[in-house]
């Protein structure tokens, strides 16, 4: 075979590789597998040797127009809870009275403690038992579970005017014992959280327990309440001011904020150093997702081609795609918020795709060649 033959023999390899790319070696987005339900099947990459269950998605071409819809990422309430609403502090068990009437010291429990300054003595208070009932000598136990310190302290002024002339009663609250929440995962302390008669938000919780730490992942953080139990996006409480996030929180509640390991983003494909990227607090754009994979390869990356994949709410695939051939379009790219579990993908260009069906053929090619060397043919 003379030079000139081997080289029309390869060009024509080449032309039919070039029609023929859907045998290339690799994954690649096929997006003009949206028209045709059998050709669905491959819309990642390779051919379909016969019909598949297709894959319904959805393609939508980012532009100036459409970024807005796609500029904020994350959840609110996945769905709603019971909401807790702010009044006066009920008492409950355990809770600690200190109890003064005045001009009647002697029913205040009192215990004397050392000083610097000599023997002191240290008021105490009483603790409504576990039947909701506080003992108060003349009167016995009271019912006090459930009322506010105001109705409580109206029932035992009511119920000392037996025994005591116009009594003067002070009540307030030594200690919160009876209500609390819980918070747990990625936060400096984690722990019981009291409420107090002060109500308490998500971020009295979290400030309570020295707040979250380095690896908190606050875009998915679990508050539970009498068996439900919803997702909260915080970031968007933190870094994007809605305090309609900032829920009240109520007894019984556990509020958990997982670490950040599984919010990852996968960038694939034609990328200088394909790997999996942990998202960072806050916003994260299609910009600096690239940025930090060393962008797309100039070898080899059809830049008209990234794409973004993640499932929409009803599970169904929905795929981005940016045309990135201009500089300018990453411009678009730092608008486009990246969420977690999202899937980037850069595709091969065509002569890309065609030079690796030819390193398949060419071992074969040249192992025919010394064959018929050697052979004599």
């Amino acid at each position: 075979m003379t030079q000139g033959i081997k080289i029309s023999a390869l060009l024509l390899l080449l032309s039919g590789v070039l029609t023929a790319c859907g045998t290339a070696p690799g994954m690649y987005v096929d997006t003009a597998a949206q028209a045709s339900p059998v050709a669905r099947s491959t819309w990642f990459g390779g051919a379909a040797s016969a019909p598949e269950p297709a894959i319904d998605f959805t393609l939508i071409r980012l532009s100036g127009e459409n970024m807005g819809k796609f500029s904020q990422s994350g959840n609110g309430a996945a769905q709603p809870l019971n909401a807790a609403a702010i009044g006066p502090y009920r008492l409950g068990q355990q809770d600690v009275l200190r109890i003064n009437v005045w001009g009647h010291p002697d029913f205040l429990p009192t215990l004397s403690a050392v000083s610097a300054g000599g023997v002191a003595s240290v008021p105490l208070g009483r603790t409504i038992n576990e039947d909701g009932r506080l003992f108060f000598p003349l009167v016995g136990a009271l019912p006090a579970a459930g009322l506010t310190v105001a109705e409580f302290r109206d029932r035992l002024t009511q119920a000392l005017t037996k025994y005591i002339k116009d009594p003067q009663v002070d009540v307030d609250i030594a200690a919160f014992r009876s209500q609390r929440v819980f918070v747990a995962g990625e936060v400096k302390m984690p722990g019981v959280v009291p409420i107090t008669d002060i109500p308490l938000k998500i971020t009295d919780a979290l400030g309570l327990v020295g707040g979250t730490t380095l690896e908190a992942d606050l875009g998915v953080t679990q508050l539970s309440r009498a068996g439900q139990s919803v997702t909260l996006d915080l970031n968007r409480l933190y870094y994007g001011g809605d305090m309609a996030l900032n829920l009240l929180l109520q007894h019984g509640d556990v509020l958990t904020v997982p670490d950040r390991q599984a919010r990852k983003v996968f960038l694939l494909g034609e990328v200088m150093q394909p790997k999996s990227y942990v998202l960072r607090r806050g916003r994260v754009s299609l910009a600096e997702v690239l940025a930090d994979a060393g962008g797309p390869n100039p070898l080899s990356a059809n830049a008209g081609e990234v794409f973004v994949m993640r499932m929409d709410a009803n599970n169904k695939p929905l795929v981005f795609q940016l045309d990135a051939q201009e500089p300018a379009a990453l411009l678009l790219a730092d608008r486009f918020d990246v969420q977690s579990r999202d899937l980037v993908y850069v595709n091969p260009t065509r002569i890309t795709r065609a030079v690796r069906i030819l390193n398949q053929y060419l071992p074969m090619l040249q192992g025919a060649s010394s064959v018929k060397a050697v052979g004599g043919f």
